[in-house]
């Protein structure tokens, strides 16, 4: 089932096969049917052009003939109650439709109508009264503020705009935010040879959204990879529901989302908030549960189309066949900027391409340039590209190739074309043919394709080996997912009574009681009581004032490290009371915390901040004052387990001075890992209590973990 919401009613579920019904009707309706407008010629057209074979109802307030076709006065007057309503009149007249369809036992509609809930409190409240209505009566809406949809496998061009009719019917399912962007998607995805099942546009999604559009193509049966353009997720746990079954399902999701330049951090009292903007947590869930998250609309189709024709690449390796070395570096910048390995040849590959002829003077490389002596010999490169395929260092072989544009283009390419498509559909690993620049597909191309049984050909390497590096990552990251399973339950913890009042001291006991590794402090209030602290703990040590209301100590004068005697413990004391005093003087004081002095390690940050949309999320990176400007940080929503943890510090950039940079004491990851996993399980537990808590620093040393200060900050605190 699928969340439904709207700006006035709790979420409600959506049955798949509710909206099914709306988006595969045997009989449409057209209401405000004109033969001069244009919206109405790009619907009728696309239905009629699309290859609709049900029957088409046209309604016109004057009854008069519209588009060649005989139409009703109103909506009672129809011979029966359509499947599908499509509404193109403006949204005064709306509300009259929708009882007047009720009336008429319509159940399904479009409205295409702008100026409603993306229009001001007027608007939203008139869609809010709208969907109301349609509740009460069982009715759906798509919309409004949208184009319509497009299923191509049952023939229904319900979109209201020019398109190219009748659509390429394909795996690939799209749900989108916008239709203006339907409108040049649709065409462009036709120009790549990217075929469709079903397109939906929802607008203002009132009562259907793009992540019900997406959990019902989880279960379509035409559609192999999901599509989306996405403005907002304004309903996160669905979109985590969705992206679950979609990787049981097999499926990919393949997702735009516009507004990265847009991100903000949110404001917390930690370093933590500098570090979870609105779009890094985004990024993080894609990642987290394996959505792949592109940079554009080329990027979207050129993945969704990869990956529907050769599915999860089975590695990293690749190894690629061109005739030109101007490619071979295109693709060598490309594959490193991917994370794409490139292999040397083994050396039975080298033998065997000058067994086939390539020339002495040819070196054997990846990418392979098959030089100009393709010219003299065209199966050279069919030939090179078999040495690749038997070549056990490469999971997948690049090809330098593409439909042809045209007869002349098909016939220069036959002597090779019968053993490329022998190795296109039956070699052991997938091959995949891209283009050296980006290419469209030509009609002739696609009916040629289609003839000769030839799979998807990528428009470009620019674009293809990001595609390919996409799918590498989706199929390694579905069978992590599937190995680690459901995070462990943290175990409930109550807020402990005065926590809001709590020093770092105290978040610190708080913390080791529950298995953090914490240092020890003691809170002293005179100089002397700091005096006889450091004695008990041992020299050298830090003293740090104790105080709720202070969360960046250094900034006040709070901190003195390295104090080897009583006089400077002393000192000390009297020093960072005065300056907090000055610099401070309205902040509530405890006293100052005596710790132990550690030598010296690297400084870790472990945060969680409560996202108002996403919930907890956790950040790791190198602590202390660097990690603001250094933001070498990973980041996930909690809850999440240790072998993900651990792949959260393997991301880092500085991830050398955990296993032994330069002779240093390298650190057990697997150890670190279960140590923040307490730390994340403590916030899980704490629910929605918990609003911020970090640890900075967390001091490794080898495999000595432990934090040095705490902050907890609680929910309206």
């Amino acid at each position: 089932m699928t969340t439904l919401t709207s700006e006035t009613d709790s979420p409600r579920t959506l049955d798949p096969a509710r909206l099914r019904e709306l988006l595969e009707p045997k009989s449409i309706v057209i209401i405000g049917a004109n033969t001069r407008s244009a919206w109405s010629h790009f619907t009728y057209s696309n239905l009629v052009s699309g290859g609709f074979e049900g029957k088409l109802y046209l309604v016109n307030r004057r009854g008069e003939d519209c588009h060649g076709q005989a139409s009703f006065a109103t909506i009672a007057d129809l011979p029966e109650a359509p499947d599908l309503a499509i509404v193109l009149t403006g949204t005064d007249s709306l509300a009259t439709i929708l009882e007047e369809a009720r009336i008429k036992g319509i159940r399904n509609l479009i409205m295409l109508a702008a100026g409603l809930g993306e229009a001001g409190a007027e608007g939203a409240a008139l869609q809010a009264s709208l969907v109301e209505r349609a509740r009460a009566a069982d009715q759906l809406i798509l919309g409004p503020n949208n184009l319509g949809f497009l299923n191509t496998h049952s023939r229904v061009a319900a979109f209201s705009h020019m398109t190219q009719m009748p659509m390429i019917s394909g795996g690939v399912g799209i749900a989108t935010q916008s239709g203006a962007l339907a409108i040049y998607l649709l065409p462009y995805m036709a120009s790549r040879g990217v075929g469709c099942s079903t397109a939906v546009t929802v607008g203002n999604e009132a009562m259907i959204s793009a992540i019900d559009v997406m959990s019902l193509l989880v279960d379509d049966e035409n559609t192999k990879v999901i599509a989306a353009y996405l403005e907002q997720i304004s309903d996160p746990a669905q979109f985590l529901d969705v992206a679950a079954r979609a990787r049981a399902a097999g499926k990919p999701i393949v997702i735009f989302k516009a507004g990265r330049s847009e991100a903000s951090a949110r404001v917390a009292a930690a370093h933590t908030g500098s570090l979870v903007g609105d779009d890094t947590v985004i990024d993080a869930a894609c990642r987290q549960h394996g959505v792949i998250r592109v940079e554009g609309i080329e990027d979207l189709v050129a993945t969704a189309g990869l990956i529907e024709a050769y599915g999860a690449l089975p590695g990293r390796r690749m190894g690629v066949v061109t005739g030109s070395g101007a490619m071979c570096a295109l693709v060598a910048d490309k594959a490193d900027a991917a994370g794409l390995d490139l292999p040397a040849p083994h050396p039975d590959t080298v033998q065997g391409l000058h067994d086939a002829g390539l020339p002495a003077f040819s070196t054997v490389n990846n990418p392979m340039d098959t030089t100009g002596y393709v010219s003299v010999d065209p199966t050279i490169l069919t030939k090179a590209a078999q040495c690749f395929i038997d070549d056990p260092n490469y999971d997948f072989v690049v090809v330098n190739g593409s439909w042809p544009a045209n007869q002349a283009v098909a016939d220069m390419s036959r002597a090779t074309q019968d053993e490329m498509l022998r190795q296109l559909t039956s070699s052991p690993k997938p091959v995949i043919a891209m283009s050296f620049l980006p290419t469209e597909v030509t009609e002739f191309g696609r009916a040629f394709a289609a003839e000769h049984g030839f799979p998807h050909a990528s428009d470009s390497f620019d674009r293809g080996i990001t595609a390919a590096a996409r799918s590498a990552w989706w199929g390694q990251r579905a069978a992590e997912l599937a190995a680690d399973g459901e995070p462990p339950a943290a175990a409930p913890i109550a807020k402990p009574a005065g926590a809001d009042s709590w020093t770092e001291v105290q978040s610190g006991e708080f913390l080791r009681s529950l298995g953090v590794p914490y240092v020890p402090a003691v809170v002293a209030s005179s100089a002397e009581e700091a005096v006889a602290a450091a004695e008990d703990l041992g020299y050298p040590v830090v003293l740090k004032i104790a105080s709720e209301d202070i969360a960046h100590k250094t900034e006040v004068g709070g901190v003195r490290l390295m104090l080897s005697d009583a006089d400077a413990v002393a000192e000390a004391y009297r020093f960072i009371r005065a300056s907090v005093a000055e610099l401070a003087p309205a902040a509530r004081v405890q006293g100052v915390a005596v710790s132990p002095m550690r030598p010296a390690g690297t400084e870790m940050l472990v945060g969680v901040v409560r996202d108002p949309r996403w919930g907890l999320v956790l950040a790791v990176g190198f602590g202390g004052v660097m990690v603001e400007l250094l933001k070498d940080s990973a980041v996930r929503l909690l809850p999440v387990g240790p072998a993900e943890i651990r792949r959260m510090l393997e991301s880092l950039k500085g991830i050398d001075l955990l296993t032994g940079f330069r002779g240093g004491e390298a650190t057990d990851l697997d150890e670190l890992a279960e140590a923040i996993f307490k730390i994340s399980q403590v916030a899980v537990g704490l629910g929605d209590e918990l609003e911020e808590l970090e640890i900075n620093p967390l001091r490794v040393s080898g495999n000595q973990i432990e934090a040095l200060d705490a902050l907890i900050r609680w929910k309206d605190q």
